[in-house]
């Protein structure tokens, strides 16, 4: 151990240092020591310990807490501790009593396991994270609306399979962007994360020291954690081996994880210098090749969606392998895999604000590469407009580049005379305005949709509305 560095292993994956802050050591001592307090203080007001010896036990949960933040040494010494029980509740506990009086200590924890603490505090950063998570997805759904009405007529490449496809709208593509930021924003979880069932899930032993006062001592803990708008709700059960909320919390970080990976892929797609549609305003050098201007923060979203599928699939095991009343194992592998979530949604959602505030359009380019892939691009409309007239050999004809496809068509259309025929205007019918379907249509509706209000679930947080 070192008495000035604590360890840590933010070098082996640059940008995780943008959500450290919310899932660390720190951030988790932090929260025990919230939890600790929440149970004191909900004892007192539920007249169950004395003034006194609430005001001794908060002030030592406060005073631990503080010394183990003032010390990476400190701090290091509680995780060694922490290995013969298996957490780190034990260990925090045993610091915070050694000062206290007989009153306050037995006070201390009373009732309460180790589980109960540690869901509880891992509840509590998730609550914090699902907060940050939230209004920064806000903040990128309106970066990416204003830059899609800001593009709402250029036109570019829509590429299927990785090849040119069909003329679309880079703001029908940046709207798209924008609905997948906002489907996830609104499915931010509900995250009613207060445990409280004892050493086996019976609160046998807070029935057996609280009484008729029960009820009351678990309504004031979880108003203590969540605010006054928790006595409105009810009392959570304790899901000791109910992991399902676990898996819901992880899937939204997933989500905020993935959609930044997501948006990053074409955003790598369009700065490469071949392509040339876009570029990053915060980019960095190579150490071998002075030339280059990586488009760094894009490659990290991408690096980031490859780390978190294996966190979730971690996490989708440890549920499927909690078992009785407390899991052997299960639950400890939760909490670096849902720490580790925590802290890549955060940096990836930081990262994606980033990138777009940095992103710059290339119009130009755009419509070059549109130009460059047609007469391609409109082999689906020849044959929607001419496949009852046209053999495919005539339609590949037409389309093959090098030609004047208007001409081609003129002339393959004349080999095949109808009766009814009409002087059909033909000029227009290779420009890629003319083929963009409901293109805008469908933009402005999802526009509508991020920009309207804010659906009401009761499976979500009452987080204030958008507008």
């Amino acid at each position: 151990m070192t008495d000035t560095v604590a360890h840590t292993r933010l070098l082996f994956a640059p940008g995780d240092l943008r959500g450290a802050e919310a899932i660390d050591d720190v951030a988790l001592v932090s929260a025990l020591g919230d939890v600790e307090t929440a149970w004191i203080n909900a004892q007192a007001h539920a007249g169950l310990i004395s003034a006194d010896a609430r005001a001794e036990a908060v002030e030592a949960i406060a005073a631990t807490t503080r010394s183990l933040l003032a010390d990476s040494a400190e701090l290091e010494t509680l995780a060694a501790d922490a290995e013969s029980g298996g957490n780190p509740v034990i260990p925090f506990l045993k610091a915070v009593r050694s000062p206290l009086g007989e009153d306050a200590s037995r006070a201390l924890h009373k009732g309460l396991t180790s589980q109960d603490v540690m869901d509880s505090a891992l509840g509590l950063l998730m609550a914090r994270v699902a907060r940050q998570t939230h209004a920064r997805l806000d903040v990128i759904a309106e970066l990416l609306v204003g830059l899609s009405e800001a593009h709402a007529d250029t036109v570019c490449l829509a590429r299927t399979l990785t090849q040119p496809a069909l003329p679309t709208t880079f703001g029908l593509k940046i709207a798209s962007w924008a609905a997948e930021v906002h489907e996830v924003q609104s499915l931010t979880p509900r995250i009613d994360y207060v445990q409280v069932g004892g050493a086996a899930g019976t609160r046998a032993a807070i029935r057996e020291f609280a009484g008729t006062q029960t009820e009351t001592l678990l309504r004031e803990f979880h108003v203590q954690l969540r605010g006054p708008d928790a006595a409105l709700t009810s009392i959570p059960v304790p899901w000791h081996t109910d992991r399902v909320r676990v898996l819901n919390w992880a899937s939204h970080l997933t989500q905020c994880v993935t959609v930044g990976a997501s948006i990053a892929r074409d955003v790598l797609i369009g700065t490469r210098p071949e392509v040339g549609e876009l570029a990053l305003a915060a980019t960095g050098g190579s150490s071998a090749m002075p030339q280059k201007l990586n488009p760094t923060s894009a490659v990290l979203l991408h690096r980031n969606g490859m780390r978190a599928p294996g966190l979730m699939a971690t996490l989708t095991s440890t549920a499927a392998e909690a078992i009785e009343e407390r899991s052997d194992g299960a639950w400890h592998a939760e909490w670096p895999a849902l720490s580790e979530l925590m802290g890549l949604a955060v940096s990836s959602l930081i990262m994606l604000q980033t990138m777009v505030e940095g992103l710059s359009v290339n119009p130009e380019a755009m419509r070059k590469n549109v130009d460059a892939a047609s007469p391609g691009i409109f082999a689906e409309r020849l044959n929607i407009a001419f496949g009852d007239r046209l053999s495919k050999a005539e339609v590949q004809e037409i389309i093959n580049p090098g030609g004047v496809p208007v001409a081609a068509l003129t002339a393959a259309l004349e080999k095949h005379p109808t009766e009814d025929e009409e002087t059909l205007d033909l000029a227009g019918f290779f420009s890629p305005e003319n083929y963009l379907g409901d293109a805008e249509d469908i933009r402005q509706s999802i526009i509508a949709t991020i920009n309207g209000p804010e659906p009401v679930s009761l499976g979500l947080l009452p987080f204030a509305s958008r507008k």
